[in-house]
């Protein structure tokens, strides 16, 4: 059950320059796992910690919505329609996640659900939250800033009357106060910090109830940071909303109520922006109206004053062509007085959101796209500023693309304005034609053409505007939000968060991972002989033996002495004379020491222990014998060697250090010890001398220099690896010869790889 190397007569006790810091594999686990109370306790605190927060942490609830998104917070187009299509395109499915998702459309929900005051019970440890459920409800007036979200404390005391209470009211600087007091349902509570009613919906048990308050517009970064938005495919203008939440009714009201809000805005906007146009329209027919009245009373006035009633064939023709072209002059007129306005509000750089384009037609299509983005990116803006300043980065990125959706526009405005004066240019053309033809009428006939023709003009243009203000009623009166709820919010049955079994299979994971990952830390930083390599790693001197760590039986222990012995045994050059040391005390040289003589003794070998420690003797104390005289004075010429050998039941004859000498060096470089040396030789088969600890004090120098070899005890996990280099630095220095080394009490694991290795 122990390897013994051979021993060798000269060996390089310092590191070798070309050993490699290799580390057994089974070596190092076997290593680990020396440390398994310390990861047993980590991995069962980790995993306790993975239950306690398994248990505690709230279930979480998704509830989803569909909802078809067909335009945006502006108003929808209509057919043919220069101002429909210019203030109605459908806004992009990203800007309007974010319109949802922002601040000012959380706020406006919150005016359709209150969700500011939450009410919960315990039990079992564990914080259950009432909502819609609670068998009372808190109307809050007024409340500090400091209270805002604390928990309340409400114990019923009998149908009538109950106890409030809270704790760490701050009244002054670094001074606070309690809060418990007896109250009536119905009642109003009123104190500098808090001024609400507690009304009671229902029976009361005799346990305690909680409730937090918090201004109901303030719980918007509740409903943000709940809420998530998809898109259901690249393609569709499907949004998938959902929301999560420990109460799965809140999450589906909520995520209803954002919904409703949303379609509420849209339809809002659209309805803003058909009024603005109706009343554009209507000062437009006041006008005509009343030029169509003059138009009508001339001409009645001049068919009564002449006799000439109708107008020939010539001049009818001529004056149904001037009132058909201009009546096409003044709708031309009014749309490019339309663009101008809007280039007059784009040159001012103010915002276009609002401007009335009137009624006109015809209009370029890239017009009524960049005004729908313009409009869209103004909206989306406005919803940043919510949250954001002019310096945030959204905010400067919405600018910018409001400034280069402005540029592209001016051009397109100035484009169109150019094809509309070239196109009002040849209608004036054609008017300037006819009116030469017209010149050549008779007088009265000219009069009544063109008097017939302003009549005719006035009144074209007038249903015209007509027609235009009926199409602009029946669209608003239509106004739909252009959002479509396909499914409305669900929940499931079952919370999606947490996985209990996985946090607690994680964290018994987790926690066996850091268990492994301290204990191999602690061994790397370690600066205690743990395993072999150890020593193998920091010094060239032999390992003569590895003694196991025995509790009760030292079968295994008793063995290896005894593969050590048999080593010895069948050496060409056998030690008589063995001198066992430490570089410490506590190491074990005096147990082995004593169990090597025991072996020996039963070996049927003549073996006797000299305990040379004088300064500090144990031998005599683990055989339980007397020590008033021993090497002390049998070197010293008091006592004969027949006078201080003791014997043992086990066969070993002992001496014992005796009392301390005041010259215990003196008396070791004394001749008196090589004499008694040799003449135990004569008698003995081998001498074991317990010796003082290496380069603590001079005396086991001079014991290596006389004995044939030096064996030097080191405990596993007990001896630190610095000693291993002392002990090179002492024999370098003093060119000692025939120096071994045994490590004592390894756990058995650790000794069979090593075993296997060698």
């Amino acid at each position: 059950m122990a390897y013994t190397y051979q021993n060798n007569s000269t060996f390089q006790s310092g590191m070798p320059d070309h050993i490699e810091a290799e580390v057994d594999l089974k070596e190092l686990v076997n290593s680990i796992l020396g440390y398994k109370k310390s990861i047993i306790v980590v991995t069962f605190v980790i995993t306790l910690f993975s239950i306690y927060f398994a248990y505690f942490s709230d279930n979480v609830y998704q509830a989803d919505l569909s909802m078809e998104v067909q335009g945006g917070l502006v108003q929808q187009s209509s057919a043919n329609d220069f101002l429909t299509n210019a203030m109605g395109v459908k806004s992009s499915l990203a800007n309007t996640i974010e319109l949802l998702k922002s601040r000012y459309m959380a706020q406006k929900t919150l005016e359709k659900i209150y969700i500011g005051n939450r009410y919960f019970i315990k039990e079992d440890y564990r914080k259950i939250e009432l909502y819609k459920r609670s068998p009372f409800t808190v109307k809050a007036e007024a409340i500090s800033q400091e209270l805002i979200g604390r928990e309340f404390t409400l114990q019923p005391i009998d149908e009538k009357k109950f106890r409030l209470k809270i704790e760490d009211i701050v009244v002054s600087e670094g001074k606070k106060n309690n809060y418990d007091h007896v109250h009536e349902y119905g009642s109003l509570i009123s104190t500098p910090y808090f001024r609400f009613t507690v009304n009671k919906l229902g029976g009361l048990d005799k346990r305690d109830f909680f409730f937090t308050i918090t201004p109901n517009n303030m719980m918007y970064t509740m409903i943000q940071s709940s809420l998530s938005i998809g898109l259901s495919d690249e393609k569709s203008t499907v949004l998938k909303l959902m929301y999560r939440d420990n109460i799965p009714e809140r999450a589906q009201d909520i995520l209803q109520a954002i919904s409703e809000t949303y379609a509420e805005q849209s339809v809002f906007y659209n309805s803003s922006s058909a009024e603005r146009t109706l009343k554009f329209i209507d000062e437009q027919l006041k006008a005509i109206n009343e030029a169509l009245q003059n138009s009508a009373s001339n001409l009645r006035d001049f068919k009564s004053s002449h006799i000439l009633i109708d107008l020939g064939s010539k001049a009818s023709t001529v004056s149904q062509t001037l009132s058909q072209y201009e009546t096409q002059k003044y709708e031309i007129d009014l749309q490019e007085n339309t663009l101008k306005h809007l280039l007059d509000y784009i040159k001012s750089n103010k915002e276009l959101i609002g401007v009335d384009m009137g009624p006109v037609t015809g209009s370029s299509m890239a017009i009524t796209t960049l005004m729908g983005k313009l409009q869209e990116a103004y909206t989306y803006r406005s919803s940043l500023s919510v949250d954001f300043t002019e310096k945030h980065p959204s905010m400067i990125k919405a600018n910018e693309q409001i400034a280069s959706l402005k540029s592209a526009l001016k051009s397109t405005v100035e484009s169109a304005l150019r094809s509309i004066a070239q196109r009002k240019a040849n209608v004036q053309q054609i008017i300037n034609t006819q009116k030469a033809t017209f010149e050549t009428l008779p007088e009265e006939e000219k009069q009544l053409a063109q008097l017939n023709r302003s009549f005719l003009v006035n009144e074209k243009i007038y249903e015209y505007l007509l027609q235009k203000r009926a199409e602009t009623s029946i669209l608003e009166s239509a106004t739909e939000s252009g959002v479509r709820v396909i499914d409305s919010a669900l929940t499931g049955d079952a919370p999606i968060q947490p996985h209990r079994k996985v946090m607690v299979i994680i964290g018994l994971v987790v926690g066996l991972l850091i268990g492994l990952l301290q204990a191999f830390l602690r061994f790397l930083i370690s600066n205690k002989i743990h395993t072999i390599s150890d020593i193998e790693n920091n010094t060239m001197i032999p390992i003569y033996s590895v003694l196991p760590l025995f509790k009760g039986k030292k079968s295994l222990y008793e063995e290896a002495l005894r593969v050590l012995l048999t080593k010895f045994e069948f050496s060409s050059d056998r030690p008589k004379t063995i001198m066992v040391t430490s570089s410490v005390r506590g190491e074990g040289r005096t147990t082995t020491a004593l169990e090597f003589a025991k072996v020996i003794a039963q070996s049927g070998k003549k073996v006797i222990l000299l305990d040379m420690d004088m300064r500090s003797s144990n031998v005599n104390k683990k055989l339980e014998i007397q020590n008033q005289i021993g090497m002390s004075t049998l070197l010293s010429g008091k006592n004969t060697f027949e006078e201080v050998l003791q014997c043992t039941d086990h066969g070993v004859d002992v001496v014992v250090a005796g009392p301390l000498p005041t010259n215990p060096y003196e008396l070791m470089m004394s001749q008196s010890l090589k004499n008694v040396l040799d003449e135990l030789m004569k008698h003995y088969d081998y001498i074991l001398l317990e010796s003082p600890p290496v380069g603590v004090i001079a005396d086991a120098l001079v014991l290596m220099r006389i004995c044939d070899l030096s064996l030097i005890v080191f405990k596993a996990d007990y001896s630190k690896k610095t000693f291993i280099k002392n002990v090179n630095r002492f024999v370098d220095e003093h060119e000692l010869k025939n120096v071994g080394i045994i490590l004592n009490a390894l756990e058995l694991k650790k000794i069979r790889p090593w075993i296997k290795k060698k």
